[in-house]
């Protein structure tokens, strides 16, 4: 079932916003990402409405799902803010505007490079150890400025999802314990250092997560410790980071409105009960806005025809364009562009052309039946496809073009050979 930005056209072609797949192919070539501006948009204005009740609301757009610039501008255009993970990030959230008040830089192990161009640009900075909050102190010392901080708090919620993606889990890498008293002993102790402003307290459970309770628990969890806190010192944001997934396969969607009730039922019921100021929400969305509306088009090479099992069908990308079902065994509609109203009567695996055993994109997948020069699709790959692709057996990273109702464009070209090999050295003894 094609969502609503999809379709169908005359020629049995997959459409993208009124654009003939095929024909984007074949002007820019494949392997190629075809992104969605008015569904980028439309994703934005639903999960901010979602939240609209509460009066003070900062969306931040978690970059780690696709930084490219493009992508970024649209959503600063619509007034979201930046939660970044490294010092390019914080750079590319400038470079498009948002204002550093706007940003918050988050991760398990910030540089003193990083947190060095963080507390010079203003940018709120959420510290995942003591370690990194005896870093931040001794970069603010240094430079004569003050900090802005928040902590990175572990609450022990472990939702549905993939072990690689679950954030919340005490036993994983990420954040100051709750339950011991860490996080609330970090708090006391930056009380006491003159060159931190603190700011925030942070958290973010997980990934891909399609369920409501588990974010409801997190804001429970949160909004107790906001109220300890609140003894020590004013906290204005209380930021429960991002997670909230989409149906992949066909999975019932979250209730976003019921999600969002439940969060802000937790905030309105401590800083009614506790006579606090009420903070600012803050949420970091990624997948959700980016996702769907997202599609990698491939062209396949070769068609290995098995009697007894599977056969395959080669593209020309894999895991290096797309790492999600080597990487948690990620689950993408795939469909021949091409072709989309022909029987679906062959079951293939669909495999990528890389050296690699795990370079598959799908298993067991019911297509027609196909052949070289057909045109596959995979579905909503917006977000951590380009973002976590690499340049595995030299292939070069795919072109990512734009379609919207102003046009198309390109906004990522393809990688080239020089690309690929402009940062490497040959030493003068080997010349």
């Amino acid at each position: 079932m094609l969502k609503e930005h999809f379709g169908i056209n005359e020629k049995g072609h997959l459409t993208i916003r009124g654009y003939d797949a095929v024909e984007l192919a074949q002007r820019f070539g494949t392997p190629l990402y075809v992104m969605d501006e008015v569904r980028i948009r439309e994703n934005y204005r639903r999960f901010r409405a979602a939240f609209s009740s509460w009066p003070k609301l900062l969306v931040c757009y978690a970059y780690k799902a696709n930084n490219t610039l493009a992508i970024c501008k649209i959503l600063q255009q619509e007034g979201a803010g930046a939660e970044v993970a490294s010092l390019i990030e914080m750079k590319i959230a400038l470079k498009v505007g948002v204002p550093p008040e706007k940003i918050v830089f988050n991760g398990p192990n910030k540089g003193r490079e990083e947190l060095e161009a963080a507390v010079r640009e203003g940018v709120l900075v959420n510290l995942d150890s003591l370690d990194e909050f005896e870093r931040i102190v001794s970069v603010a010392s240094a430079l004569g400025r003050t900090a802005r901080i928040g902590f990175r708090v572990n609450p022990n919620i472990k939702p549905p999802t993939h072990p690689y993606i679950m954030a919340g889990a005490r036993e994983s890498k990420f954040g100051l314990d709750l339950e011991s008293g860490e996080a609330l002993e970090a708090y006391r102790r930056a009380s006491r250092e003159r060159h931190v402003k603190i700011e925030a307290i942070h958290c973010h459970i997980g990934s891909q997560i399609l369920e409501p309770e588990p974010f409801i628990e997190e804001a429970r969890k949160i909004m107790e410790l906001f109220s300890e806190v609140s003894k020590i010192c004013e906290i204005e944001k209380v930021d429960f980071g991002g997670g909230v997934g989409i149906p992949y396969k066909g999975e019932t969607p979250m209730p976003l409105e019921q999600m969002a009730e439940g969060m802000l039922g937790e905030v309105r019921k401590v800083v009614e009960r506790d006579g606090l100021p009420p903070p600012t929400v803050v949420l970091e969305p990624g997948r959700f806005l980016v996702a769907d509306a997202g599609i990698l088009l491939l062209t396949v090479g070769a068609f290995k025809e098995r009697k007894t099992f599977p056969s395959w069908v080669y593209a020309d990308a894999g895991m290096n364009a797309l790492v999600r079902p080597a990487l948690y065994g990620s689950y993408h509609h795939i469909e021949l562009a091409n072709r989309m109203r022909d029987e679906h009567d062959c079951t293939v695996n669909v495999a990528g052309p890389l050296c690699e055993t795990s370079d598959v994109l799908g298993w067991e997948r019911r297509l027609p039946r196909p052949k070289p020069g057909d045109l596959l699709a995979i579905f909503d790959t917006g977000a951590y496809g380009l973002s976590m692709s690499s340049q595995h057996t030299a292939h070069p990273r795919p072109a990512v073009v734009l379609v919207s109702d102003r046009g198309v464009e390109v906004i990522r070209e393809r990688e080239t050979f020089e690309d690929l090999t402009r940062l490497d050295r040959i030493p003068t003894w080997l010349a």
